[in-house]
């Protein structure tokens, strides 16, 4: 278990499990990748020193084709080998010596294939990270060292899930159930151990013997290509989604919430801020590191108090009942910005925003949509200016 120690204000944050052997391998190669490159000395850029919405996007397209069209090549190169075996030698070999070899090969493709993979995911992300100029790998993030950037992304790029963290009293597994979140679990290692596994060995056979195996077999080829793609598609989405939730975090509390507006909040309007997000945790049912970063920032901001419970939903509509009109605005835009940076909608989100936004739900649901498009599709300046917190409905 892993606890900072170089902020007094970090004190409540716990990691309930340290990184694993791939979180660190991961986390080792994104800081050479800084390294190697010269950008880790390097300042991160603001938004405003970004190229235009065009470009960025153009250029996150381009990196996130050349790995998806790599990652097609690889997965199809492995699974041609396999079943190139398999038509050389499956006659000419005895049975035993024969099913040695082909379960032989089959392993050391699949090492190759999730090694390529896991390399190339890495790569992409750190391409991404440039990008937008994120540059610095030991920058604080509002996050331990051990959940700092390069760890976010390295998850995201090995897709390993994001740790169980204690913050605030905050549970956002308080409405699953233990059987659920074990089935959850159990499903997320079985796809990242067995889904190559699965296409490879089992789909090939499923026409049974003769010429239609045969066929198929080759069919095999461009399946595990495809979902080889997709699967380094996914890493960018979710790299892009961290990355520009990373961004617009920092963004809300540095230009945002200055000092000027935070001196004419009231004090049960930043305890509602906080609520706002905290309730988004729980309601998508995840620890994503954009809500917890934002969760921080605004906590360290706020210099809100450690001892509340701030987790529950009815508590923060009673808030939103307490609040000035115009700060009701300010926390109903908060909670739209805190909806869509995990980049989905929840069924429990989609169920209770509706009672927060009440007459201005079309409105708010629109933005919210609107915001996590922006997210993965590179347009950073325009979701930008979506996260303004004007004090203005919508």
């Amino acid at each position: 278990m892993s606890t900072p120690t170089d902020n007094s204000k970090k004190s409540s944050y716990i990691r309930r499990e340290d990184p694993g052997f791939l979180e660190n391998l991961g986390v080792k190669y994104y800081r050479y990748l800084g390294k190697k490159s010269g950008t880790a000395g390097l300042r991160n850029l603001t938004i405003d020193e970004l190229p235009a919405d065009s470009t960025l996007q153009t250029l996150a397209n381009i990196i996130t084709t050349f790995a998806a069209v790599i990652a097609f090549a690889i997965g199809a190169l492995t699974t041609f080998v396999t079943i190139w075996v398999e038509w050389t030698f499956q006659e000419t070999m005895d049975s035993t010596t024969y099913y040695l070899l082909y379960v032989s090969v089959l392993a050391v493709m699949l090492v190759i294939e999730l090694a390529v993979l896991y390399w190339l995911g890495l790569k992409t992300v750190f391409s991404l990270a440039c990008l937008i100029g994120h540059h610095q790998a030991l920058e604080d993030s509002g996050l331990p060292v051990d959940d700092a950037v390069p760890n976010i992304l390295a998850r995201a790029a090995l897709e390993v899930p994001d740790p169980v963290i204690h913050y605030l009293g905050i549970d956002p597994h308080k409405h699953l159930s233990k059987s659920k979140l074990f089935l959850v679990a159990a499903l997320y290692k079985a796809k990242v151990i067995l889904s190559s596994l699965v296409v490879k060995f089992l789909l090939i056979r499923i026409a049974g013997k003769g010429e239609m195996r045969t066929a198929f077999s080759w069919v095999g080829i461009p399946i595990t290509g495809l979902w080889d793609a997709f699967t380094l598609y996914k890493v960018a989405r979710e790299a892009r989604l961290r990355l520009f939730g990373h961004v617009l975090a920092e963004h809300i509390v540095t230009n945002i919430l200055t000092d000027d507006v935070i001196v004419h909040l009231s004090p049960i309007t930043r305890e509602g801020a906080i609520r706002a997000v905290a309730t988004m945790m729980v309601l998508a049912q995840n620890y994503h590191p954009n809500l917890l970063i934002l969760l921080i920032r605004l906590c360290n901001t706020f210099e809100i108090n450690e001892d509340g419970e701030y987790d529950n939903w009815d508590d923060f509509l009673s808030v939103l009942d307490q609040v000035s009109e115009t700060e009701r605005f300010f926390l109903l835009d908060l909670l739209s910005v805190s909806a869509a940076f995990d980049g989905q909608l929840s069924r429990l989100e989609k169920l209770h925003l509706p009672q927060a936004f009440k007459d201005l739900t079309d409105i708010y649901m629109h933005r919210i949509d609107r915001l996590r498009n922006m997210l993965v599709s590179g347009q950073l300046h325009a979701a930008k200016d979506l996260c303004t917190l004007d004090f203005r409905p919508g």
